[in-house]
């Protein structure tokens, strides 16, 4: 699967009027949460699948950015990531911190060079343009091509 630019739809922009007692305009925030399910309905077959399961189970699918290595490029230390591996890390959960594995809808405000689709699994605290839990599974990257 090769992702160039973010379609057209993605970009989280519209404008509307109405007639009689409704007018209206409005812009997004430039988020691509509405893009995630834009996104799994691309994956191959058994990430498509894991994705679906792990939004009905209650899990929050966001983005994660990462440097060329895989690692974090926002802060944190981790190994290199790959698709299909599960973090997890103790409690409390505390966004901001390092008791937290984040994720965003919005990959556009963070540094990194490579973009994955995660799930956050369990409690999820959301945060302006940030998320965090004490779980976290890549699903997918959607920037392949880039390796370290």
């Amino acid at each position: 699967m090769k992702w160039g630019k973010y379609p057209e739809w993605a970009k989280g922009s519209g404008s509307g009027s109405g007639s009689g007692y409704g007018y209206g305009y409005g812009y997004g925030d430039g988020s691509l949460k509405e893009a995630v399910s834009g996104f799994i309905a691309y994956l191959p077959k058994e990430q498509k699948a894991r994705a679906l399961k792990l939004q009905k189970s209650g899990a929050k699918i966001a983005y994660w950015k990462s440097d060329k290595k895989g690692q974090p490029s926002n802060g944190g230390r981790s190994d290199p990531v790959h698709v299909g591996l599960v973090q997890k890390i103790e409690g409390p959960l505390e966004i901001c911190s390092c008791r937290a594995l984040h994720a965003t809808y919005v990959p556009s405000k963070w540094q990194g060079e490579r973009i994955w689709l995660v799930a956050l699994i369990g409690k999820v605290v959301e945060q302006e343009d940030k998320l965090g839990a004490l779980e976290r599974e890549f699903i997918a990257e959607l920037t392949p091509g880039v390796s370290g």
